[in-house]
């Protein structure tokens, strides 16, 4: 355990696991649309994972935004999943840029 990150009631996820925590959803959300080619499953396995891990990591706001997420990708709503993997590239990248500041 580093020192950064305590074991006490409240578990907090140090700065630096938060950050690696975005740039690999980051590079997973970038996989999505390849060329032509949209990955539904993958986006709805993100959706799931992001909606999933928001609040431990201490990124409540995109809990809606991965829902959402989600659900166009079990509908295979092409349009929709692109919009919602944009969004949510956005938000993720927000935060990244507010924890490496």
């Amino acid at each position: 355990m580093h020192n950064s990150e305590s074991m006490d009631d409240d578990f907090k996820v140090s700065v630096e696991g938060q950050i690696r925590y975005l740039h690999r959803r980051i590079g997973e959300l970038s996989n999505v649309v390849t060329g032509e080619t949209m990955d539904f499953e993958l986006a709805k396995k993100m959706g799931h994972q992001i909606k999933g891990n928001a609040e431990t990591f201490e990124f409540g706001d995109l809990t809606v935004m991965a829902k959402e997420l989600e659900l166009r990708a079990s509908a295979s709503d092409k349009v929709g999943v692109l919009t919602s993997v944009q969004v949510l590239l956005v938000a993720l990248n927000n935060h990244l840029r507010k924890l490496e500041s």
